[in-house]
Formats: C-alpha cells, sequence, structure tokens
C-alpha cells in the first residue's frame, strides 16, 4: 500500500514549489532559522512590501497581516523535509513557540532582492526587533498602505490596546522607517 504522506511518490516540477523556495530562501537569508510564527509572517509580509512584491497574499487577521498561502508553503517545505519546525518553550514564562529551520537549500537560487544591501540591512533590523514591535510595524503599515486607513494611528490603538503602549508602536514606525517603509508616517 502506497503511503500518501511520502513525499517521494509525487513528480513537482520546481514551479510546484514555488511558494516552498520562497521560505527556504527567506530562512537562508535571515541565517538559516527564524523564531515565531508571527515573526515568520510578518518578516515575509515586510520584505514583500519593500520588494514591491509581494511572496504570498496577505488578509488582515488576528495579529495583523496574515498569509494562509505562505503557512501552507511552510507546512509542505516541512513533510518535503525542507524545513523543519520545533515546538520551544519562552525561558520567561514558557509560552510555546515555532522554530523553524532551514534543512537543504533549495534548488531554486535566492532572489536576487533578497541579496540586495536594502533587504540585508531590513533583515538585520527586523530580527533585532521585539515580536510584539514586528507585529505593530506590519499592522501599521497594513492599515496606513493596504486598507487607506487616514487615521491608522487611531485604529491601531483600537485594534491592539495595550501593545500599543510603552513606547511599542513608536519603536514600530522607527522599525518601518529603518527599513525603507513608511517614511511618511510620522512618530508620535
Amino acid at each position: 500500500m502506497t503511503d500518501l504522506f511520502d513525499p517521494s511518490i509525487y513528480e513537482l516540477r520546481d514551479d510546484d514549489l514555488a511558494g516552498e523556495y520562497n521560505v527556504c530562501n527567506i530562512l537562508e537569508v535571515a541565517g538559516g532559522s527564524l523564531s515565531g510564527r508571527v515573526r515568520l509572517q510578518k518578516t515575509v509580509f515586510l520584505l514583500g512590501k519593500l520588494r514591491g512584491t509581494p511572496y504570498f497574499p496577505y488578509a488582515y487577521h488576528h495579529y495583523g497581516p496574515y498569509s494562509a498561502e505562505l503557512a501552507e508553503a511552510v507546512d509542505v517545505a516541512t513533510i518535503f523535509g525542507m524545513v523543519s519546525e520545533s515546538v520551544e518553550h519562552r525561558d520567561s514564562d514558557g509560552a510555546r513557540y515555532s522554530r523553524y529551520e532551514l534543512v537543504s537549500k533549495p534548488r531554486i537560487g535566492v532572489d536576487g532582492f533578497l541579496k540586495t544591501p536594502s533587504a540585508v540591512s531590513a533583515l538585520s533590523a527586523i530580527e533585532k526587533a521585539g515580536s510584539t514591535v514586528l507585529e505593530l510595524a506590519a499592522t501599521a503599515y497594513w492599515l496606513k498602505y493596504d486598507e487607506g486607513q487616514a487615521d491608522w494611528r487611531t485604529e491601531i490603538v483600537r485594534r491592539k490596546g495595550v501593545k500599543t503602549e510603552g513606547g511599542r508602536l513608536e519603536k514600530a514606525i522607527e522599525l518601518l522607517r529603518e527599513i525603507g517603509l513608511g517614511r511618511d508616517m510620522a512618530p508620535a
């Protein structure tokens, strides 16, 4: 009997795995791993915006911009042994999070954009940002530019509440400006 979950039985072309290769390429350029589903979603979202062409389609969800197609690409890349996902726990409170690691380099080379100084610099800044700041940055960008909210600042406070306090929203705007997005978003 054939195991339907055995990836070796499928004959796939490289273009069938374009999303999965995008995930692998982003992980490769990010140093081989990313921690957290929210961080992965927001990193790919912001890189797509900076690139000028999104890697995946996004819609607004609880934690801001979310791509079901990205989540599916990560699952498929995991099934095919391209990426591993492990569950770890934060030291501070024991909360669970996923850690994604590149297992094998994709057959298709890294997207040329990801090698540019602006992408490398953006990834470095994104990696340094806390996950809440990153979530707020992606959400602020989404509200202002994707939804066209004239008063995006009031809207983000309405949607995100206490997450916007303690200087986190200001850090999120600073992050956007640092990576070359949201230049017209004035600091508070």
